[in-house]
């Protein structure tokens, strides 16, 4: 597929398509496609996620509407925009290249990509419910690994680095948009009072170790 951006504070992204090639997008960010580009709706299951899988991260509390992509075929040209202010990057993956995408973040790729997704991070939350109990936190991603194009959308500006072996980055839950496949991460906490604003409660931060690219987001 050929993509660019178009726009500035809200972008868009234009996708031309050849007869007969192939995109799957999120549902329910499409602009406006032309004609001639047909469109169907996928299910996680045709793409070779298992429905046992489905069903745990669905008992996490993962929104059913992500278990179906829509699908677009060429030719002609489709534009999608998620209604948000947010750097687009489009991204070549090398085959067997992966990375970890926060969930709400994508906008289209290559059928060739392998799709899964999954439960990034999971963690006590800080604060607790009515019932004095700190219910778990998920954060879930999707897992995309090439070969292939992606395409996805931060909000506000991405911080991209690249981690040697054993060099690492801290960044706040929030704020992580993506990790690459051969990092490893884990959750910590910051201590009461670490952070601006003299928090009463302890902050969880993601420490993430190379080799590999983090991606963090400054608009979340």
């Amino acid at each position: 597929m050929k993509a660019d951006t178009v726009g500035g504070i809200t972008p868009a992204v234009l996708v031309q398509l050849q007869p007969g090639e192939k995109i799957l997008a999120a549902h329910e960010i499409m602009l406006y496609k032309e004609g001639t580009v047909k469109l169907a709706r996928r299910t996680l299951k045709s793409l070779g996620v298992s429905t046992t899988h489905m069903l745990g991260l669905r008992a996490m509390g993962d929104n059913e509407e992500s278990y179906f992509l829509a699908e677009f075929e060429g030719p002609g040209s489709v534009t999608f925009s998620r209604d948000k202010a947010g750097e687009v990057r489009i991204l070549q993956l090398q085959p067997g290249q992966t990375i970890r995408l926060r969930q709400g973040h994508i906008i289209c790729f290559d059928p060739s990509v392998r799709y899964n997704p999954i439960v990034l991070l999971q963690y006590p939350s800080p604060t607790p419910n009515e019932n004095g109990q700190r219910p778990t936190v998920y954060v879930f991603a999707d897992e995309l690994t090439g070969p292939g194009t992606i395409v996805f959308q931060s909000i506000g500006n991405i911080l991209s680095f690249t981690l040697g072996p054993q060099e690492s980055l801290r960044t706040s839950v929030n704020a992580l948009l993506a990790v690459g496949g051969t990092n490893r991460f884990a959750l910590n906490w910051l201590a009461p009072g670490q952070m601006a604003g003299n928090v009463s409660t302890s902050v969880p931060v993601v420490d993430v170790t190379g080799p590999g690219v983090v991606m963090v987001h400054s608009g979340w």
